[in-house]
């Protein structure tokens, strides 16, 4: 497992504001002219992501090996064609997810959180630099998705949330930033620009 220093992932429960919130700071992040700012998301648009979200949508039905098995696939195929070429290039990757929102939505009875985790890790997947996580309760976080509409997902009921929320209240990484996902946007970004630590 190699650490990469421009790789900066933000993780949260659905509804905690990561995706609105990494797309700013891909604005707002001041970097030298040759580098290049990345916004990229897990999972992504390519073959497995799609199937990943036709599973959260509802159009398809996964076991957990089957999940567990596309997020690895669709992983891969990341890591190799976006995260790998931009960090060789010293560009900057401002990730909406990665292998803590795996571990945390497919952790269960069958397959915890940290055995998940693990699975990761053994693939030697790069580890971010900074992973911050957007912290708001479950509650709160399903009214901001009531407000927003759309239909619902898989994990939206409330037991779900839960236990998503305590499975990564496991799994994060000890040097998580922790951002309370209740302040203002400006407040957020603010927050994370003098958080973020470039070498």
């Amino acid at each position: 497992m190699v650490r990469m220093s421009h790789f900066f992932v933000f993780e949260g429960i659905d509804g905690s504001g990561k995706t609105t919130l990494s797309k700013k700071i891909v604005e707002m992040l001041p970097v030298p002219p040759n580098i290049n700012k990345v916004w990229h998301r897990e999972p992504t648009d390519g073959i497995y992501g799609k199937q990943i979200r036709n599973f959260l949508s509802g159009r398809i039905e996964l076991t957990t090996k089957e999940q567990m098995d596309l997020f690895i696939k669709d992983r891969s195929e990341s890591v190799r064609n976006v995260i790998i070429p931009n960090l060789e290039k010293h560009n900057i990757i401002i990730q909406d997810r990665y292998i803590y929102s795996t571990a945390a939505y497919q952790g269960n009875s069958t397959l915890s959180a940290e055995e998940i985790l693990e699975i990761n890790y053994r693939e030697g997947f790069p580890i971010p630099n900074q992973v911050f996580f957007l912290d708001i309760t479950p509650e709160e976080a399903a009214e901001r998705r009531a407000l927003r509409g759309g239909k619902s997902e898989f994990f939206d009921e409330d037991q779900k949330q839960n236990l998503i929320y305590q499975n990564y209240m496991k799994i994060l990484p000890e040097n998580t930033i922790f951002l309370d996902a209740t302040q203002s946007i400006e407040d957020l970004v603010t927050a994370v620009l003098e958080s973020i630590v470039l070498t």
